[in-house]
């Protein structure tokens, strides 16, 4: 009798039905209310001014991504003054700062960032006669914790808030938590997660290559030859042929005069832009959804006096206005993502490239999530444009494509060897182990050996993105091997990944707010070379049904 009401228990909870009534926002946020009390009444008696938010929505999580701080204002393209005296079709003004993802109205966000007819950066009106968004040249960190009220809380004791931090305990102990978890195996299209096997949609192993024959003598003799690790920098001891010889690989590949190694992909836009915007007459121009380690090292140049510009994700005119607007006597570095590595999105590179030689600025590409997926031989976003020549320099990380760990950088010489000289985070931090180098070297080699991988992950990625359509799922503007697959409901998101984690053995990403905005949540999938069609088919299968259960196809 007890087995039979479990089981009648369980068969109920996971109707459909049910799991779209309770899959609301609202249910979490009074589950997590109920749970965590105690610890908001108290932090609400402390904070009178924020009492009422606190005890509705708890203490606020710092934004995962930077690029989701909306306080640094984003650029956008300027109209003319002809345009801009003209009224929008429904009789309103025409407002500057356009609608975003955050679901902000245009006025809301232009009253934020413009007070009294001033901009964020202190410039007043335009010559068209408006206001545009202006980059705040406040650190970011500064206007990251001024936004979230767990960040803010301070005193005697530095763990205070770690102690008051119940997000991620509440989730855990609901059975929701979907971070953080240690994989048994992870050998490719299929891997271990608690002693069952998965399919894998979450992992950026493009070509399949972390498991590759070749890859993997490389990395054994590289340790049998060299040991585990230089136990210095690139400056003193950490330096080998090993490494030299792949930089030298790379810019061959790439078509530049040279290359440089990192220990690790982040490392390499924290050094690189921290190392050339080192004054108080540099610009960091940056599309408002570049990855997070773009703005860090734009933090590191911002503690030189180097200022921040974000201009309107992937619109060449948005960055053509923000160019404009720079003082002669400054020098601006434009940065962009090749590939989006949450929506899948191609840059608008032609654009971008236009805009750059216009105004005589220098562009650095952050190809992580294109190398070996787009493009020709699979070198990426430029080549895929055929601009190679035309951007001064592309980096990207060893971490995907590549089988590895560690970072990559190819352009000029004289560029590189400046950095090298110049970036205290590549000066001073370990090199890049030998089997690490050794397994990237034989990546590439594999890469440009078996072109028949970038062709059949173009293929596995087309046919699911032609088939989640069909299916009715909203996936954006995705070109590549990352799907995003649109929710917008942090419950919602969560409980249908647990579905298809528990119900179908599917391992997908979940992104919620705070690593994402509000209603742009999404499971973020992606795909491999070594992908079969029977993984994609049960996927397939697997997302209609969980789909159809919570209401969202």
């Amino acid at each position: 009798m007890k087995d039979r009401l479990v089981d009648q228990a369980k068969k109920l909870t996971s109707s459909g039905v049910v799991v779209r009534v309770v899959s609301n926002d609202r249910v979490m946020r009074l589950a997590t209310g109920v749970m965590d009390a105690k610890n908001r009444l108290r932090a609400a008696r402390e904070r009178a001014a924020e009492a009422w938010d606190i005890l509705l929505n708890g203490h606020a999580l710092p934004n995962i991504d930077p690029a989701l701080d909306d306080e640094a204002g984003v650029h956008v393209a300027t109209p003319s003054r002809s345009a801009a005296r003209q009224p929008a079709a429904g009789g309103a003004g025409l407002s500057v700062v356009e609608e975003t993802a955050s679901g902000d109205a245009p006025r809301e966000r232009a009253a934020r960032t413009h007070v009294n007819g001033v901009g964020a950066n202190g410039a007043g009106a335009n010559g068209a006669g408006t206001y545009v968004a202006a980059a705040a040249e406040q650190q970011l960190a500064t206007q990251m914790a001024a936004r979230t009220s767990l960040s803010r809380i301070g005193g005697r004791d530095v763990f205070e808030k770690a102690y008051k931090f119940m997000t991620a305990d509440n989730a855990r102990a609901m059975g929701v938590y979907p971070f953080f978890r240690p994989l048994d195996f992870n050998n490719g299209p299929e891997a271990q997660l608690e002693g069952r096997t998965v399919i894998m949609l979450g992992s950026n192993n493009y070509l399949g290559l972390t498991t590759h024959p070749k890859v993997r003598e490389a990395a054994r003799n590289a340790i049998d030859k060299y040991g585990t690790s230089m136990t210095g920098s690139r400056l003193v001891n950490g330096s080998m042929r090993l490494h030299n010889e792949l930089e030298q690989k790379l810019a061959a590949y790439h078509g530049k005069e040279a290359g440089l190694v990192f220990t690790t992909g982040y490392q390499v836009n924290i050094a690189t832009i921290s190392a050339l915007l080192s004054n108080k007459r540099s610009v960091a121009m940056i599309d408002k959804d570049d990855h997070a380690s773009i703005y860090d090292g734009v933090r590191l140049a911002q503690a030189a006096g180097a200022r921040m510009v974000r201009y309107k994700h992937s619109d060449p005119a948005a960055l053509d206005s923000a160019l404009s607007e720079i003082a002669d006597t400054e020098g601006a570095l434009v940065i962009t993502d090749g590939v989006f590595s949450a929506q899948g999105e191609i840059a608008s590179l032609p654009g971008i490239v236009e805009v750059v030689k216009k105004h005589k600025a220098r562009l650095l590409v952050d190809d992580a999530h294109a190398l070996g997926v787009i493009g020709p031989g699979g070198r990426g976003t430029a080549a895929h444009f055929g601009l190679e020549k035309e951007v001064d320099l592309i980096g990207g990380t060893f971490s995907k494509s590549l089988a590895s760990i560690g970072g990559w950088l190819v352009g000029e010489r004289k560029v590189l060897d400046y950095i090298q000289h110049f970036a205290y985070s590549f000066l001073f931090a370990a090199s890049a182990a030998p089997p690490c180098v050794a397994a990237a070297m034989a990546s590439l080699e594999v890469m440009q050996e078996e072109p028949w991988r970038q062709e059949k992950l173009r293929e596995n990625f087309t046919y699911m993105r032609t088939e989640l359509q069909r299916l009715g799922f909203e996936l954006g503007k995705t070109e590549t091997a990352v799907i995003p697959i649109y929710i917008r409901d942090d419950l919602k998101t969560v409980m249908m990944w647990k579905s298809l984690l528990d119900d179908y053995s599917l391992y997908v990403n979940p992104f919620i707010t705070p690593g994402v905005p509000p209603k742009q949540q999404v499971l973020r999938t992606s795909y491999m070379a070594t992908h079969e069609r029977k993984h994609l088919d049960h996927a397939l299968e697997a997302f209609e049904k969980v789909g159809k259960k919570f209401g969202v196809i």
